[in-house]
């Protein structure tokens, strides 16, 4: 029997599903060069928040500046993207493979099966603490789970709380971006001061609300 539940990272919720250790999802497959990447094919966006948590410790300052080293790292006025691995050569050679897929599963995006988060291991997953991580990574359960006929409806609740969750970070990321602008920087023109800044100013938790195990009947 496989479970879905909430679990915490200092304050930072996460969906744990305990199908991906062995996951079969179409999202999971890759002909590109990192094998066994799950559904990590998103290239991650970091947030103000996401930013600020690193900001409060050595660790995530650590973390940080491993992000902004990495070559594919873009910097922007109020978040930070991270563009990892595209396997341009399979693409090629496998591309009608993943349009039988695509065809198959109503996918559109025609990349997603030879792309890979430059933060993932292949059998591995993220090497990033879970507390670092966007939380479309922390959040995230793939359709193939979400839409099963024997979870469906208990599902809904997880739903409920992330859409309440993403529009909490929403609110905090418009009023970092206003207490930066007010000091006349952002990340783009003064990286290190926006740093400071997010520092000096308290973090605040979300209270997620407590969410119900799910059992998965294979």
């Amino acid at each position: 029997m496989e479970r879905i539940y909430l679990d915490f990272d200092m304050d930072v919720p996460r969906y744990i599903c305990t199908v991906c250790k062995h996951c079969t999802s179409t999202m999971g497959i890759s002909f590109g060069r990192i094998k066994d990447r799950g559904c990590c094919y998103y290239y991650p966006k970091f947030e103000l928040i996401h930013i600020q948590r690193m900001s409060k410790t050595k660790e995530g300052l650590k973390t940080l500046n491993m992000i902004i080293d990495y070559p594919g790292t873009v910097i922007y006025r109020y978040y930070i993207h991270v563009k990892g691995f595209f396997d341009h050569k399979t693409y090629k050679e496998n591309y009608n493979k993943a349009l039988e897929i695509m065809a198959d599963k109503g996918i559109e995006d025609d990349t997603m099966f030879f792309r890979a988060c430059a933060f993932v291991e292949s059998g591995y997953g993220c090497k990033l603490p879970p507390r670092y991580r966007s939380s479309v990574c922390n959040l995230f359960i793939c359709s193939d789970i979400e839409d099963h006929s024997t979870i469906a409806e208990d599902f809904k609740p997880y739903e409920r709380e992330r859409e309440r969750y993403i529009r909490w970070e929403k609110w905090e990321n418009e009023g970092l971006a206003h207490i930066l602008a007010k000091q006349g920087c952002d990340l783009l023109s003064d990286f290190h001061r926006s740093i400071e800044i997010l520092q000096d100013i308290p973090l605040d938790i979300y209270e997620f609300k407590k969410l119900d195990e799910i059992l998965i009947d294979k």
